[in-house]
């Protein structure tokens, strides 16, 4: 990737910046499993990475998410922010990061996460048949336990759109011989 950033991540930060509630931090991922049918799921943004203008959120390593991941590499993000009314479509590739892995930004990730998150990476895989209730009360740990990870999506694609702008802006970014090109679409 090109160490210039793209003209649509600056775009993003003003729009979280813009939508400081912490529900603002939720996007829809869709990806493939590892049978090959689309799935799609919340999950929470918790960093920008402005080297790579990518976006990390963290997984728990055992969901089935992981496992189509590992087969399908490619997702798209549907982020949108409301107070700005603005929409981002982030298509790119996913690396997967668990222990040993990037370990200060997991630890950092980790220092962040509620009591309540921690606790969440004590229980039983996710996805799985409902376990025992004394499964779901152990202790938070103070270390990011192995199932602990971070899933980076590094953007290839980027579909804009200002539902703000009267009339409406769309903007398509996609990063390809070895730059980014941007042009206009029709909203």
């Amino acid at each position: 990737m090109s160490t210039v950033l793209p003209a649509w991540f600056p775009l993003l930060q003003h729009a979280l910046h813009a939508n400081p509630q912490p529900s603002a931090r939720y996007l829809q991922l869709a990806s493939l499993d590892d049978s090959g049918a689309v799935t799609c799921r919340t999950l929470v943004c918790r960093a920008l990475l402005d080297a790579t203008a990518s976006l990390v959120m963290t997984t728990d390593l055992r969901s089935t998410k992981v496992k189509g991941l590992k087969h399908h590499r490619q997702a798209e993000a549907c982020w949108y922010l409301p107070a700005r009314q603005q929409q981002f479509r982030l298509r790119g590739e996913v690396t997967l990061k668990g222990p040993g892995r990037s370990a200060s930004l997991r630890d950092e990730l980790w220092e962040r996460l509620s009591e309540a998150s921690r606790q969440t990476f004590t229980r039983p895989a996710p996805g799985h048949s409902l376990g025992q209730a004394s499964a779901f009360t152990h202790p938070a740990p103070t270390a990011p336990p192995d199932c602990f990870g971070l899933l980076v999506l590094q953007p290839f694609r980027v579909d804009y759109l200002d539902l703000a702008a009267s009339p409406h802006e769309r903007q398509l970014y996609e990063y390809r011989a070895g730059e980014w090109h941007q042009r206009p679409l029709n909203p």
